[in-house]
């Protein structure tokens, strides 16, 4: 049976009532923190009007996109692509730590989008969430790392598939017209890696699009359209051609018994996880020991080869952008401010002498134990050496809120809050809080965005 078949066939077959409660809580808990990220992208970054503005000359529609955009509806599938591209846009969305791919920018923006747009209950919005989270893990496990190393980037390849999957779902596509569209949004799939080098700035709109193009796909589906049925796995598929020879078994082995979306990491700072490690094995260590950066020698940053290529080379971050991508900047940060927050993105911070300083005696390289565990450990041995000689040391490879470090809902509650304070009233994030918390109960999902402008 084709690839295409085989998934179409799981998604379809898929209920929330029949899905475990530990699964059916991970989706509540994803919906949550993936709207926390939304808010804080259209806030924080500085490119939202335009994108809002550029997105008008393509047309209206009834489906509203967050943020202080009141009267500005679109169709399902280009307000789906707008709020993923905030959900994207400054690194604060979920992610799978063995396929570098983040989920929850297209997923949940293409359920809500869609969700909204066919007046789909609670438990059909989180059922089609865990199915998109299904989706996009396994076909980004099962590629990395050779996905990343040929130059393309997981979010938005495989992103386009489970933005398909999930549209399906709530179109209530039957057996064939699922395996077509998954089929199509294959050929639709696209994104490079290049994009975390130059123009960073620009990369959340290339996973939103993920997102329109899935939902594109499950349209023309439920249309009719015949799709390529051998996408992945055919002799010059998806497998082949971005990755390697993949058997279909390696994507779908223990599927609709085991979920993937348990595997989620959250995210606590507003950068690339692969400077991550880093930053928090220097937050502990500046906590610990009340370090004072202006007695600070050098600091030694042992990382493996991916995270050094993506973030360990840029020391003056000129944008935003590239503050994300910046292991020297972070650690500076997290050395002087004891964290680093989403007000690090601003321009008053990333040209900031006293981080930009601190930022020069950081030194990255390539440490060849951490390189040799990537990619199914990645993490950062530190050294922080004082003027004094004193030296400080630390690996970190198990993020607060990874799998291996996992963080419960209340922490997720409390990233909302700090994403959403000073943009929405105490009494609309209490009640966003609790939707997403009884989502399951819900008729529609009306209700819910209606709280998310300000």
């Amino acid at each position: 049976m084709e690839l295409t078949r085989e998934l179409g066939n799981f998604i379809v077959q898929t209920d929330y009532d029949n899905l475990p409660a530990e699964i059916q809580q991970a989706a509540k808990e994803r919906l949550l923190d993936t709207i926390g990220a939304m808010i804080a992208g259209r806030a924080g970054w500085a490119y939202g009007d335009a994108l809002i503005a550029a997105m008008k000359n393509l047309g209206s529609g009834t489906c509203s996109v967050i943020g202080p955009d009141h009267g500005s509806c679109f169709p399902a599938a280009r307000a789906a692509m707008i709020n993923a591209a905030f959900a994207h846009a400054i690194e604060l969305d979920d992610g799978h730590k063995f396929a570098g791919v983040h989920a929850g920018a297209v997923i949940i923006p293409t359920a809500l989008a869609i969700g909204q747009d066919v007046g789909a209950t609670g438990k059909e919005i989180l059922a089609a969430i865990v199915i998109g989270y299904e989706i996009v893990y396994r076909l980004a496990v099962a590629q990395s790392p050779d996905l990343i190393e040929r130059g393309f980037h997981p979010s938005a390849t495989c992103g386009t598939v489970g933005a398909m999957a999930v549209a399906g779902k709530l179109l209530g596509l039957n057996e064939q017209q699922m395996a077509n569209g998954l089929g199509m949004s294959v050929l639709q799939a696209s994104g490079m890696m290049e994009a975390t080098v130059s123009g960073q700035q620009s990369k959340c709109v290339m996973v939103g699009n993920s997102a329109f193009n899935g939902i594109a796909c499950a349209y023309v589906a439920q249309a009719g359209l015949e799709g390529c049925l051998t996408a992945f796995e055919g002799k010059t598929g998806l497998f082949h051609g971005m990755s390697r020879c993949i058997a279909p078994e390696e994507v779908t082995a223990g599927l609709g018994r085991d979920y993937w979306i348990v595997d989620t990491y959250n995210k606590f700072y507003p950068t690339c996880r692969h400077a991550q490690p880093a930053i928090e094995a220097v937050l502990d260590l500046a906590v610990e020991y009340d370090i004072d950066p202006a007695q600070v020698e050098r600091i030694l940053v042992g990382t493996h080869h991916v995270a050094y290529e993506l973030t360990g080379l840029i020391y003056e971050p000129k944008n935003p952008g590239e503050a994300k991508f910046s292991i020297p900047y972070g650690v500076a940060a997290a050395l002087v401010d004891h964290g680093v927050a989403v007000r690090h993105l601003e321009k008053q911070a990333f040209q900031n002498k006293k981080y930009l300083d601190l930022a020069q005696k950081v030194q990255v390289f390539i440490d060849e134990k951490i390189n040799g565990l990537y990619p199914k450990k990645r993490g950062a041995q530190i050294q922080i050496t004082l003027k004094d000689g004193t030296i400080y040391s630390r690996e970190c490879f198990d993020l607060k809120g990874s799998p291996q470090n996992p963080v419960n809902f209340d922490a997720l509650k409390n990233k909302f809050v700090i994403s959403a304070t000073n943009l929405l009233s105490n009494e609309s994030i209490a009640k966003i809080q609790q939707l997403c918390t009884e989502f399951e109960r819900g008729k529609e999902v009306s209700q819910l965005l209606s709280l998310l402008n300000w």
